[in-house]
């Protein structure tokens, strides 16, 4: 079926609009009709998150009460218009077939003409499920909880596992590294996010030339699909505690440590880390082993999170869309570890 105004239309309002959401859910709902939708709350960020109830003319059998839309609308020469295809292309192919809790998706799509990608979810808040803030207060218990979620991701990836269309998951950081030049990250590092950290943490050029080893490391050891930005932030907690995952925008496929050390490094105030963060790790060790994969030897396992933990670092010192105190934090507390286990000196940079 054909939607009105397109797959991934720019202009909410057409998301929202009854005959859109009618002729979306129809492929999946044979007889659905929508008549009106109630929006209940709506999050802009990088992308914008709208929550609303629906309202449909007869009661259908297993038609979700609430959905979320995440887009980037707005104008055509939107800069970052074409953010959302990653997260797209993770929801299309791959969200289904793995063992990792996202929510329920109903329709992914890419408009072939803007390069907008849309996705609309189940609204899991109306089933209990909690959203966590990015400044969400963690602990060793929850990190346990996502470690075995990321370890989960982890096996059922590894290479040589591959699939159509997982060209699209490629490693980033070489990208990312193109994203700004030395003096500009400079410049981003001497601000307020810098504070507390050491001069020799704080220098664009170490970092730069660290994040290209992991980098390279990355296009020749074996590896796995990624998340890529597991701050508190994106995960989500069911009624009984278990945790999920969202926001798969930098979904990539990298060493698996990228995304433990971003994790604990993120997530964990700085004594705390230090205290919990070499048990988690072998937590973690185990909870692959769980899961039917063969897991590092430790001691190789506890050398590659600390060289991994310059990359979570990197990602929030090159971070300008972002609320203040969320970078400030971030930022400290990756840094304050990359400090702690001389990352940039096991790396050689």
């Amino acid at each position: 079926m054909t939607l009105p105004g397109g797959p991934a239309p720019l202009d909410e309002k057409i998301v929202l609009s009854p005959e859109w959401l009618t002729a979306m859910l129809a492929e999946q709902y044979p007889g659905v009709v929508v008549t009106g939708t109630k929006v209940t709350e709506r999050l802009q960020t990088v992308a914008t998150k709208v929550r609303f109830d629906l309202e449909l003319d007869a009661p259908i059998d297993g038609v979700p009460p609430a959905l979320c839309a995440k887009g980037y609308f707005g104008p055509p020469d939107n800069p970052r218009l074409r953010g959302g295809t990653t997260e797209v292309a993770f929801y299309r192919l791959l969200a289904s077939h793995l063992p990792v809790r996202t929510p329920p998706c109903i329709h992914a799509a890419i408009d072939d003409d803007t390069g907008h990608g849309l996705l609309v979810m189940e609204d899991l808040k109306v089933a209990g499920s909690t959203f966590l803030d990015p400044l969400t207060t963690y602990g060793p218990e929850q990190v346990a909880r996502t470690l075995d979620q990321l370890a989960a991701l982890h096996v059922a990836t590894a290479e040589p596992k591959a699939g159509p269309g997982w060209e699209a998951f490629d490693p980033r950081l070489e990208s990312l590294m193109g994203y700004m030049d030395t003096a500009t990250l400079q410049g981003l590092m001497d601000d307020s996010r810098g504070d507390d950290l050491p001069d020799d943490v704080r220098r664009a050029d170490r970092l730069l030339a660290a994040v290209a080893v992991i980098a390279a490391q990355s296009r020749t050891e074996p590896g796995c699909l990624v998340h890529g930005d597991v701050h508190t932030g994106n995960v989500y907690e069911q009624a009984d505690g278990s945790p999920g995952l969202i926001d798969w925008q930098v979904v990539q496929r990298g060493i698996w440590a990228l995304d433990v050390a971003y994790h604990l490094g993120a997530v964990l105030e700085p004594e705390l880390r230090e205290q919990t963060e070499r048990e988690l790790v072998d937590h973690y060790l185990d909870r692959v082993a769980a899961h039917g994969g063969t897991p590092a030897d430790s001691d190789e396992a506890w050398l590659l999170y600390r060289t991994h933990l310059t990359y979570g670092y990197f990602m929030w010192a090159i971070t300008r869309a972002v609320d203040r105190p969320i970078i400030d934090r971030h930022t400290r507390r990756l840094g304050l570890a990359v400090a702690f286990h001389d990352s940039f000196g096991l790396l050689g940079a």
